[in-house]
Formats: C-alpha cells, sequence, structure tokens
C-alpha cells in the first residue's frame, strides 16, 4: 500500500510476460464510460460504448506492448512484464545499451498499430469503403467514403440523406440552407427520420453495415494511437525514437537532453490543448511527461556531477581521504521505486542465469548421448551462447 506504482490486478502470463492491469485504469475507464452516457444530448448506446473502450481499447493497447516486446527480443532484450495503466500501456523492455536496439524497439509498438490500420483499411477498401483518416471524427458516428457510389456513409447514429440515385447530398428538412443532409441521435429517431424523409422527397439514407462500422473504428483507434505516440516527447515512444536517432548521430547523453527538451516542448503544448479543449486525460498526460522528462534530466544531471564529471565512472585521483563525509540525500519515493525494480530485476536476472545454466547442461548431455534436439532447443542454447560471448 506504499506505492501506488504497484496497485496492479495481475491477469494472466503469455509469451513469457507477466500482463498486470493498474487499478487507476479500471477507475478511467469507468469515469470515461460514465461521461459518454450521461452527457447531455447523449446518443450512443452504453453497450457500444463498453464495447469500444473496454474489450477494444485494451486489446489495441496489449498489442501494441507486445510489440514492443517482440521487437526487444529481436535485437537481444528481454521484457518480463506488461502494465496496462490510464494512460496506455508500459512494457519494461531490458534492451542492448546501443541506439538500433533502443531505436527498434521504441519503434515496435506503433509498427503494430500501423498493421492494424493496414489490415483493417484493407478490408474496408475491399468492401467499397475508404477509412476515415480524419482523427477528430467521432468513432460512434464512423464517417467512411464509398468510392463506388461516392456517397459517405455512417453508423446508425446519423442519418446522412441523399437525393435518389445519386452522390448529391439532400436538405436537411430543419436545416434549409445546410448543404449536406445529416441528422444525429439515436438509431430509432434516425430511422424514422431517414423514413418521413424518403417518403415526402424521396431521399436516400446512406448507412454502412454494422460490422464494417467496427472495422472502421478499429482502424481510426489505430489510426490515433498511431499519432499520440509518434508525438516526440519522453517517454513516449516518439521521443524514444527522437532520442535514438540523436544517439546515433552524437551519444546516450545527448539523445536524452533532445528528448527531454522536446518532451517539455511537446507537454506544454498539451497543456494549453486540454485547457481549450477541458479533456482531463490530455492534461494527465501533459503531467505524466513533464514528469518524466524531469526525472531523466534529475538523473542526467546527477551522473555528470556539479563540474561535469561522470559520477557514474567515479573520481578517479580526487578522492580526497581527509575531505569530511558528504551528507546523504533524502531519496525520494520515484527514486526508491526505481530501485527497488532495479533490485528486484537483477535478482530475476540471477535466477534466470542459473535455470538457463542448468537446462544448458541438460542439453549437453543430451547431445552427447547422441540424441536430437528441437528447433527451440537449438535457439535457446544458440542465445545462451551469445550471452556468453558478450562481455560482462
Amino acid at each position: 500500500m506504499n506505492n501506488p506504482l504497484t496497485w496492479a490486478v495481475p491477469l494472466f502470463r503469455a509469451f513469457g510476460v507477466n500482463v498486470r492491469v493498474h487499478i487507476l485504469y479500471f477507475l478511467v475507464t469507468l469515469g470515461l464510460f460514465l461521461r459518454e452516457i450521461f452527457r447531455d444530448g447523449a446518443f450512443v448506446s452504453p453497450l457500444d460504448v463498453f464495447l469500444f473502450m473496454v474489450p477494444m481499447l485494451f486489446v489495441v493497447i496489449l498489442i501494441h506492448e507486445y510489440g514492443h516486446v517482440f521487437g526487444g527480443r529481436h535485437v537481444g532484450g528481454e521484457c518480463e512484464e506488461i502494465l496496462i495503466w490510464p494512460l496506455g500501456g508500459l512494457a519494461f523492455v531490458d534492451t542492448p545499451r546501443e541506439w538500433r536496439a533502443h531505436t527498434f524497439t521504441a519503434l515496435s509498438g506503433p509498427l503494430t498499430n500501423i498493421a492494424q490500420c493496414l489490415l483493417t483499411a484493407l478490408v474496408l477498401v475491399g468492401f467499397g469503403f475508404i477509412p476515415t483518416l480524419n482523427p477528430l471524427d467521432s468513432p460512434y458516428l464512423s464517417p467512411m467514403k464509398n468510392y463506388r457510389d461516392g456517397r459517405v456513409y455512417t453508423s446508425e447514429y446519423q442519418a446522412r440523406l441523399y437525393e435518389a440515385g445519386t452522390a448529391t447530398p439532400a436538405l436537411n428538412t430543419e436545416k434549409s440552407r445546410q448543404e449536406e443532409g445529416m441528422k444525429i441521435g439515436k438509431p430509432e429517431a434516425m430511422a424514422k427520420f431517414a423514413e418521413e424523409a424518403r417518403a415526402e422527397k424521396g431521399y436516400e439514407r446512406a448507412v454502412a453495415p454494422s460490422w464494417l462500422v467496427w472495422v472502421n473504428r478499429l482502424f481510426w483507434l489505430n489510426l490515433v494511437l498511431t499519432l499520440l505516440n509518434f508525438i516526440p516527447a519522453y517517454p513516449l515512444d516518439g521521443g524514444q525514437i527522437l532520442q535514438g536517432l540523436v544517439w546515433a548521430r552524437t551519444d546516450y547523453r545527448q539523445g536524452t537532453v533532445v528528448a527531454c527538451i522536446s518532451g517539455f516542448i511537446c507537454a506544454m503544448a498539451m497543456f494549453v490543448v486540454s485547457i481549450a479543449v477541458i479533456e482531463p486525460l490530455i492534461i494527465a498526460l501533459c503531467f505524466f511527461v513533464l514528469f518524466a522528462c524531469w526525472v531523466k534530466w534529475r538523473q542526467l544531471t546527477e551522473s555528470m556531477g556539479e563540474f561535469g564529471y561522470d559520477t557514474e565512472k567515479g573520481y578517479s585521483g580526487l578522492d580526497d581521504e581527509d575531505a569530511p563525509p558528504k551528507p546523504q540525500k533524502k531519496v525520494g519515493f520515484f527514486k526508491r521505486w526505481l530501485q527497488a525494480r532495479a533490485a528486484k530485476k537483477l535478482q530475476q536476472e540471477h535466477e534466470q542465469r542459473a535455470k538457463d545454466d542448468e537446462r544448458m547442461d541438460q542439453l549437453l548431455e543430451k547431445i552427447a548421448r547422441k540424441e536430437p534436439v528441437t528447433e527451440e532447443e537449438r535457439r535457446f542454447m544458440q542465445r545462451v551462447s551469445e550471452r556468453y560471448r558478450k562481455p560482462q
């Protein structure tokens, strides 16, 4: 109970990774659900809101985090845990300290969203629809253009009316000067409105099949998450990609400095946007980015010391045995949490190494007996052998 960051519920273990969900994720999701169904003029079915905000969003986030896991493993890293929390997910991937591995791991998450966008777009195009490319469009209305007849189709929550047999928008009977015939509301009201317009003036309604609407919603969700993750703000994926690219041309420290400065700038922009649109999640993301950049900046400052020496490497030849001991700084809450995680991770690494060594001995005995080994066992032996060849 002392550390709020550990208030998470374990869900399952898959592909060697423990998946946990933070308590705040449930609370924030519940709050968003209630806000949507109880807001003024709400017209979306609670079931549709639930399906979109809970299972669909959760699965997309989980696939994104597993993208980081498999990307990290591809470059020689490992991951033991994924944490789903209010602002997305956190995959604790330990990668080699090298810019290519770092950048590829950071890029692997958004690549899963891009892949899902392409897959869902192919499905929609195959049935004659062009998915919405505007992240500001409502996922519940889900507008998408049919390239065969030129009309814009929507979900059952909107009535877009066209003149019979054409792609010419009808004039809304309630807003005769409006260029596009459309109305938004509950499905029953929209059906009644469209039927009256058809009977009165022969207008036709453009409503898409329900299952294609959900495919378009999945496309929209992955599009939005892709754009969010490419924001160049540390510790978001875009910020870590920026860090890796600068690291490739300079060094790790300079890459981190650039990513933190970019994060500070993006956080201030998000703060302005959050006030303009009155969106609490954006302001929460703003403070998360600010806090993470500040912590990283402090780590860099402390590692370099007051005079620019790298205190992580020590002060060779500068120690003064007669100097009084420096007072110990009080360790903050977040730093204590990081130290606890590092100690736990180190213990897990020792335990895993012991298990790997034991299994390697068993496989060597198996080979000595000239027994066949499986493909998985060959990959295991290769991975362990590469670990031993790396300098410790």
